[in-house]
């Protein structure tokens, strides 16, 4: 404006020329009209592009693990187990090379020999002790199955089982007893281990005055007579 200013009154324009131009110019721009919008054009309104902007796909329904299960393949482990065993069916017929499934007599002429058993004793141990030959401890439970019960692996100290000897070998000695005159504050298991040096052999104590004691109701009273012998097992 101030160059046009100037360039007036270069002229020979003067202030009041001037203010007369610029009302004129003003008007006249003031009744311009802007260009009809051509919608034939590439251009389309706003406020479509917004709608069209707007406008999605709409999204796939959601699934959840609860309403389809997928079902797995199982897992098959291979494991090398060898071949399997060949079955062995079982027969009612005696063995005769094994002689355990044979008569329970070892010897046609023998005779009934005590054996006191000892702690830690079990009935292989004893087949080999007394025979030479673990395997004969079937015989020994088959000859004290009444004393020993259905299960031959339980077995007492000090009970005393049946074996079979050669008759003129066997020991047949029958213990020899003192007797003993119960003390103040005494009972089996004291007196045993007194006497014998273990107190779990009181149960022999018992048996041999298995009737005294019965007669007393189990009580011992100081001055009762027992019987006690010299050897708890009188073939040692």
């Amino acid at each position: 404006m101030y160059i046009f200013k100037k360039l007036l009154m270069t002229k020979g324009y003067n202030m009041r020329n001037f203010n007369l131009f610029v009302f004129i110019l003003v008007v006249s721009c003031s009744q311009q009209t802007a260009p009809p919008l051509n919608l034939e054009d590439d251009q389309k309104p706003l406020s479509e592009t917004i709608n069209q902007r707007a406008t999605l796909p709409e999204p796939p329904e959601a699934t959840f693990a609860s309403e389809e299960v997928i079902e797995e393949p199982p897992v098959v482990i291979e494991i090398e187990s060898g071949p399997l065993p060949e079955v062995v069916e079982e027969t009612n017929e005696a063995d005769p090379s094994d002689e355990l499934k044979l008569s329970p007599n070892l010897y046609q002429d023998f005779a009934w020999e005590k054996y006191m058993v000892e702690p830690g004793d079990f009935l292989v141990k004893i087949a080999k002790k007394e025979y030479g030959d673990f395997k004969l401890w079937k015989y020994i439970y088959e000859w004290n199955k009444d004393q020993i019960g259905d299960n031959p692996n339980i077995i007492y100290p000090y009970q005393f089982f049946n074996l079979q000897k050669e008759r003129l070998q066997a020991k047949t000695f029958e213990p020899t007893y003192f007797n003993y005159v119960v003390q103040p504050g005494d009972n089996l298991w004291k007196i045993a281990g007194k006497q014998y040096g273990d107190s779990k052999s009181w149960i022999i104590l018992l048996l041999d005055n298995e009737e005294s004691i019965k007669s007393t109701s189990g009580i011992l009273s100081p001055g009762m007579i027992l019987r006690l012998r010299e050897k708890l097992d009188p073939n040692a």
